[in-house]
């Protein structure tokens, strides 16, 4: 016997979202309005990019996108009045106390009405000032915590992490979605490590204060320090012509996920929550889902992934910017033997400048290529499980072995990410 669908628990909801200007923030706000148009209200946080009110920055930067063209053509001249009824837009920032929400009428109506908190809210620049990384990523996530703990009828609270995460593992093997309280225990000096962060940050400013740095040097220096913590596309890098040799062997393998499953995934976690929520002594109804495909039938491995992005930069070349002939890159098992094949074919100065990127990426890479553990995905399964009882389970697919990934690299990720992420300068010529 099938039950309620799932688009039916978010009827007459009240839902406060974070980083809504964000990939994934416009998917899941997409979704629900098209799926549940009886949802009763959206709170999203924006932050204030220009001189333009919030709902100016609503139209511009969330739902004027091509994204909800599907519902535009669906409510017609209504789309607006729509959005209008159904959306507020705010002002704030969640690297600020209180999100930056300074209206008392405002902060009382959403404390007093929001049933489910969903921070989406992250700087995923993948070269980022390490200062406002920290301020928005880390500081952030305590924030909206700490805002959502004042909401009279909360039911839940879902947080989204960023897509690179150092788990801290080293050893190969199965890595366990942890409840939360376990996480929290083991991150019990949390603001020690924070206070010794800012206190890296700070010398690190003033470093280059004593050495009277532009505003610009300043940036980029703060940028390295941020990509020591963070990660650069290797993808892109291959399309640059930057990555002529890198890590990887036949067992090495990216833990990627398409964002209308992560979505997906992420509204059925909301419904099963609510739906199954019971009170542990312990708090282990703070569960932790990994929505990746390492532990599935077929991972996409890392040699392919970058085989997938040499076929289509070959046939749909960048230009401009600072662009290299394409090559397939080589590839190495160990840092060791990487290093040797610099060292011997690397060594003219006009060669080294070529390799510079694909060695400082390797530099930070490695630990994660040849890493060679899974991801459990125990709770998403017995997540999907319970979906099929559902009777709308099947606009909430989030299974990834019903991807087939060389069409999904080569036909709509790779292009997505030229499209959405490559920086404007830099274009490309299509040869399909």
């Amino acid at each position: 016997m099938k039950l309620n669908g799932i688009a039916q628990s978010f009827e007459n909801k009240i839902i406060f979202v974070t980083g809504s200007t964000g990939f994934l923030s416009k998917l899941f706000v997409e979704k629900l309005l098209r799926v549940q148009p009886n949802v009763k209200h959206l709170f999203l946080l924006l932050r204030a990019a220009d001189a333009s009110s919030p709902t100016q920055r609503l139209n511009k930067d969330v739902t004027g996108k091509e994204l909800f063209r599907v519902l535009r053509n669906k409510h017609g001249v209504g789309f607006q009045s729509f959005i209008s009824k159904k959306v507020t837009p705010i002002f704030g920032d969640v690297s600020l106390e209180n999100l930056g929400i300074t209206h008392p009428d405002l902060e009382t109506k959403m404390h007093k009405n929001i049933n489910i908190v969903v921070n989406f809210a992250a700087t995923t620049n993948f070269i980022e000032r390490y200062d406002v990384a920290l301020a928005v990523n880390t500081m952030g996530a305590k924030h909206v915590l700490d805002f959502a703990e004042k909401c009279e009828n909360l039911e839940i609270v879902l947080h989204v992490s960023t897509a690179f995460v150092c788990t801290g593992e080293t050893t190969p093997g199965v890595i366990l979605e942890k409840p939360l309280c376990k996480t929290l225990k083991e991150s019990s000096n949390f603001l020690k490590i924070i206070h010794e962060e800012k206190k890296l940050i700070q010398c690190r400013l003033d470093k280059l204060k004593s050495e009277q740095v532009s505003k610009k040097e300043e940036t980029a220096a703060l940028k390295e320090l941020g990509l020591e913590r963070t990660i650069d596309p290797m993808v892109i890098s291959v399309g640059r012509g930057k990555l002529p040799c890198f890590l990887g062997d036949s067992e090495s393998f990216s833990d990627i996920i398409p964002g209308d499953m992560v979505v997906n995934a992420i509204i059925v976690a909301i419904v099963y929550a609510k739906t199954n929520f019971r009170i542990y002594s312990d708090g282990d109804n703070n569960i932790i889902y990994h929505i990746g495909s390492s532990a599935h039938r077929e991972p996409t491995r890392m040699v392919k992934l970058l085989e997938y992005a040499y076929d289509y930069f070959s046939k749909n070349p960048l230009i401009g910017g600072d662009i290299d002939e394409i090559v397939k890159p080589v590839y190495f098992p160990t840092m060791s033997s990487f290093q040797r094949h610099i060292y011997n074919n690397y060594v003219v100065s006009m060669k080294e400048q070529k390799v510079r990127s694909a060695k400082r990426l390797a530099e930070i890479y490695e630990p994660f290529v040849l890493f060679k553990g899974t991801f459990s995905t125990s709770a998403v399964d017995q997540l999907r499980g319970w979906t099929k009882k559902l009777g709308d389970a099947e606009l909430f697919d989030f299974n990834p072995e019903h991807i087939e990934w060389k069409d999904y690299m080569m036909n709509i990720h790779i292009p997505g990410l030229v499209k959405y992420v490559v920086k404007p300068q830099v274009g490309h010529i299509s040869k399909l």
